[in-house]
């Protein structure tokens, strides 16, 4: 018997992830994804009546790209070496 596999779809290119993969995309807990979810930064929906909440992708994705347009940008690390030859 063979096993159907399911081919992986990066996050960005679908139109919904659950609360535990938006969850995991952000580095967070699925309760500080369903506190933003309250707050109305990412927005929800239930794609069947009854069915489970869903987050938009649309809304997660502007809320890392907004995180990641205000970080201070990076300076690149200096490394020296010191040589005492004494």
């Amino acid at each position: 018997m063979q096993t159907k596999q399911i081919e992986y779809v990066p996050w960005r290119d679908r139109a919904f992830v659950s609360i535990p993969e938006a969850a995991e995309i952000v580095a967070r807990s699925p309760d500080w994804v369903r506190n933003r979810l309250g707050e109305g930064r990412l927005h929800g929906c239930r794609v069947t009546p009854g069915g489970p909440l869903v987050v938009t992708v649309r809304s997660l994705a502007e809320l890392v790209d907004g995180v990641l347009l205000s970080a201070p940008p990076t300076r690149p690390t200096r490394l020296y070496l010191a040589i005492d030859n004494t």
